[in-house]
């Protein structure tokens, strides 16, 4: 049986993920060319209709086999196909709305023992448990979408187009590469975040859902990642698009 990804967000090499079923037209194919598998999140009608489909208002991996699910999932065939494949799942007691901060309840970074988050827009609960269930150093944002700002690449590094993401993560003596905002495609939006627009499917292989030609810090991230002998991969050829990330939560073997 193929183990659970057990350190957050960082896969050895990822058979499994999870994200929006709103992107599976774009992306299930090129991942299944890659041999993962997806799991797909149905939309959130709790939150604002621009952001339904973003996996990381909906789930928070804690790392191994325990997922926080926000509780419009409690019986849906998505929670049904996650306890089937072993995962521990656990409904905080939390009520989600429309409105920013409302929707982000469960959109905090965990980076290897790190974790950044806004404690005013992520519950007690949600960081109790996280905290029960993991070792895990807190350290504050002002943020209040950290995991989608943040683009990790790996267990102390990371880039974000965000001031206050940067501040927390080089204070928590994390590397950090500060590019430019925007330049990320999210519909009904100015621009999406990198973080939402990433996910690692592998030690050394970074996914992006599109490509950076675009974006004028192109040869930075390119240079940062090599530096770190992580490979870009681009699931498609269409410029970079924020999907609210992906949570990898088995590894093929």
């Amino acid at each position: 049986m193929r183990c659970f990804v057990e350190a957050a967000n960082l896969p050895r090499d990822c058979g499994m993920l999870l994200y929006g079923e709103k992107y599976a037209g774009k992306l299930r194919n090129p991942l299944e060319r890659l041999g993962v598998e997806s799991v797909l999140v149905p939309n959130n009608p709790n939150i604002g209709p621009r952001l339904t489909g973003h996996a990381d208002l909906s789930v928070l991996h804690l790392g191994g086999e325990v997922l926080l699910l926000a509780p419009y999932l409690k019986g849906s065939a998505a929670a049904e196909e996650l306890r089937n494949c072993g995962a521990e799942l656990i409904f905080p007691e939390i009520e989600q709305r429309e409105a920013y901060p409302g929707d982000a309840q469960f959109n905090l970074c965990v980076v290897g023992k790190h974790v950044l988050y806004n404690k005013y827009t992520v519950p007690n609960c949600v960081v109790d448990l996280l905290t029960s269930r993991r070792e895990a150093a807190l350290r504050p944002c002002r943020q209040g979408y950290t995991r989608c700002a943040s683009c990790i690449v790996n267990d102390h590094a990371l880039i974000t187009a965000d001031r206050g993401v940067c501040a927390a993560a080089e204070a928590a003596g994390l590397d950090v590469l500060l590019i430019s905002p925007g330049h990320i495609e999210l519909d009904g939006f100015p621009y999406g975040f990198l973080g939402g627009a990433s996910f690692k499917l592998a030690k050394d292989v970074l996914a992006f859902t599109g490509t950076l030609d675009k974006h004028p810090d192109r040869s930075r991230i390119l240079h940062y990642l090599r530096e770190r002998q992580v490979e870009p991969v681009y699931l498609t050829s269409e410029p970079i698009f924020d999907i609210g990330s992906a949570i990898p939560l088995k590894e093929k073997s």
